[in-house]
């Protein structure tokens, strides 16, 4: 009941949040539609939508002397210069190991797929922009450490729960986080999805910098502050492409007009 509670608020406060559209089904004299689909859809792929199985995709290479482990025990650490992405419909914890002496740096690119781990059906996630993240080394004089960073994700399910609806623990319970529930696995080979990532390259304004609680949307008289208008607009536009029938022009024109002031 959350989820579909949720769902129904997001795509109210996005319907709100659009211009006018009066006139905007009406050819342009080169005789394209405004529901023209431009980018179409993905919901037949495995891993995608409401289907289930792993996306496909390349493996993701970590550089040498870097390791993944899970720290299910840490605590969510608010810290936004932890946080990294261009978009946080939810975020997931990522921890590296570096064995070696010297500071390694990550790359994680846009299109990585990010897939939960547990039982249930529950979103995978997706990056939506290229992070690189200095991983100094672990095993150092002073003490042994791991490296946590939280990377910000859209969606790739809309019919599947979302990783922060049974957050209660006091450090997860205002924060869209999925911790400890995700494994970074392969990067996105969608043609599909793929067209819209390239559209977001170009704004590197959209990096996340502030957080917001989730449990706030069910809030009587919640209103969506402006700061996170875009991010629900990217979310929406890449569930018409993973759940929908694809992204019509008139929707990725109101796209790029919203992404504009991103553009730094």
């Amino acid at each position: 009941m959350i989820r579909f509670c949720f769902v129904h608020a997001f795509i109210c406060i996005l319907f709100l949040s659009c211009s006018d559209n009066s006139g905007s089904d009406s050819p342009d004299p080169s005789g394209e539609n405004d529901w023209d689909i431009v980018i179409a859809s993905s919901a037949h792929q495995p891993g995608i939508g409401n289907s289930d199985g792993l996306p496909n995709g390349a493996p993701w290479q970590l550089p040498a002397g870097i390791e993944l482990v899970d720290r299910p025990n840490k605590p969510f650490d608010p810290n936004l210069n932890l946080l990294h992405g261009s978009l946080n419909t939810f975020y997931a914890d990522v921890n590296f190991i570096n064995t070696l002496d010297d500071t390694v740096m990550v790359d994680m690119p846009s299109g990585l797929i990010f897939l939960y781990k547990h039982e249930g059906r529950t979103q995978n996630g997706i990056l939506t922009s290229n992070v690189q993240i200095a991983v100094p080394p672990s095993n150092t004089d002073v003490i042994a450490d791991t490296t946590t960073v939280y990377i910000g994700l859209g969606c790739l399910n809309y019919t599947k729960a979302f990783p922060w609806e049974e957050n209660q623990q006091d450090d997860t319970q205002y924060y869209p986080i999925g911790k400890d529930m995700y494994t970074a696995s392969v990067v996105s080979n969608d043609e599909n999805i793929n067209q819209l990532l390239d559209i977001l390259d170009d704004y590197s304004g959209l990096r996340v910098t502030q957080h917001y609680n989730p449990q706030e949307m069910f809030d009587e008289d919640y209103e969506t502050p402006e700061w996170r208008m875009i991010y629900a607009l990217i979310q929406e536009a890449l569930w018409k492409i993973t759940d929908g029938p694809g992204l019509m022009r008139g929707e990725r024109r109101e796209l790029l007009e919203a992404l504009e002031p991103y553009r730094f």
